[in-house]
């Protein structure tokens, strides 16, 4: 069972929308209050928004008013921020493994910064991009993430001062080092464990005459999706990572990436009951909306909870019960949840209120079984 912790929207308003269901609303004021919060937060920093958790437009602009800068995996992704004219200086090209026509573009827009994790991607830099700056991605303990990413990506601590050198022997500016403790991140340690261990790494840079310019801490922030869930506060993992972060031997200016912990508690999704099924000993809801038109995250849970689920339905004298809610596609593993704790008397053509769906759900949707992606509104 879950308790929703937070109420962005009020379900009285959101009753009086007349919009056609599946739907998802931004407040764009949230966006705001958390691009806000890191920046008081990790004061001096810059912040890149990592594009990939929501590339809505709204989004977008809604942060490039208040002054974010972005970080692009793609030249798809970089496309976006052509429309609405995001200079290259706010751009960074974070993902280490690039293909060289998506360089080659980055590169003719202006942007300089470009991330890597092997010998053989430095050189493909190179012979793009010359005189670029380029940060070395390393590993990081994610096993308290619920997304890892250290398999796929990163270089040993061990490599990082050899690919630094290339690159520098290359002509290139050896700018930094980048990492990522995993999305959804629940140790907020994490990030201070990683300033730790390279700690000796930029003495011994320093050494041989390379002074960093930044250290990019990547995104993993997490949301508190649920009452249950144990996720630290950002104020929390500010306070142990800034405190291993004044221990190095200089201090090289801090970059953020954060993706969900920015906009996954900014928006909700409304969806409608399609039809109530007695299946099994379980009582099921089928909804317009579902795994592959927004809620891709929860394919990873396997049927247990991952969003705050609410009716628009107030509780009645029937109480409350368990059910297990599903998309409105053909594919079985299409399960939002099997344990969604709702008012008894649900019926068909009620509206659901699925909670902090900001992150990774949009930009997941895929057109199986010719199902649309659901029209985004903002206030």
């Amino acid at each position: 069972m879950t308790k929703i912790i937070t109420n962005t929207f009020n379900p009285e308003f959101l009753a009086k929308l007349k919009y056609k269901t599946p739907f998802f609303l931004f407040s764009k004021k949230k966006i705001t209050g958390n691009y806000r919060k890191f920046k008081k937060l990790f004061p001096g920093s810059t912040i890149h928004y990592a594009m990939k958790a929501n590339s809505e437009p709204g989004v977008l602009k809604t942060l490039q008013e208040i002054g974010s800068s972005f970080e692009v995996a793609s030249k798809y992704e970089l496309d976006m921020l052509k429309k609405i004219k995001v200079p290259a200086a706010k751009i960074i090209y974070g993902t280490s493994i690039k293909p060289a026509s998506h360089i080659k573009e980055f590169f003719d827009y202006g942007v300089d910064r470009y991330a890597c994790d092997s010998f053989p991607e430095i050189e493909k830099i190179a012979a793009i991009t010359p005189r670029a700056k380029v940060y070395v991605r390393t590993i990081a303990n994610d096993s308290g993430s619920v997304f890892k990413f250290s398999e796929k990506f990163g270089t040993d601590p061990s490599s990082i001062i050899p690919l630094l050198i290339r690159a520098k022997e290359l002509g290139l500016h050896p700018y930094g080092i980048s990492f990522h403790v995993g999305s959804q991140a629940s140790d907020p340690k994490a990030w201070a464990e990683v300033l730790g261990i390279l700690r000796s790494v930029l003495e011994d840079l320093q050494e041989m005459g390379i002074k960093l310019d930044v250290l990019n801490l990547g995104g993993g922030y997490p949301c508190k999706y649920t009452s249950s869930e144990n996720i630290p506060e950002l104020e929390e993992i500010a306070q142990y990572t800034l405190e291993q972060y004044e221990k190095l031997p200089y201090q090289p200016k801090l970059i953020l990436e954060p993706g969900r912990g920015m906009v996954a508690d900014t928006a909700v999704a409304v969806a409608s009951v399609i039809a109530r099924v007695e299946r099994r000993g379980s009582t099921w809801l089928f909804l317009d909306l579902g795994v592959y038109n927004g809620l891709f995250e929860t394919m990873a849970y396997q049927g247990s909870t991952r969003y705050p689920i609410s009716s628009m339905r107030p509780v009645g004298d029937a109480g409350e019960s368990l059910y297990a809610l599903a998309g409105p596609t053909g594919d079985s593993p299409d399960v939002i949840t099997r344990e969604a704790l709702l008012p008894q008397d649900v019926e068909v053509g009620d509206k659901l209120i699925v909670h902090h769906v900001g992150a990774y759900g949009l930009t997941t949707v895929s057109p199986f079984n010719g199902f649309p992606k659901p029209d985004v509104y903002f206030i």
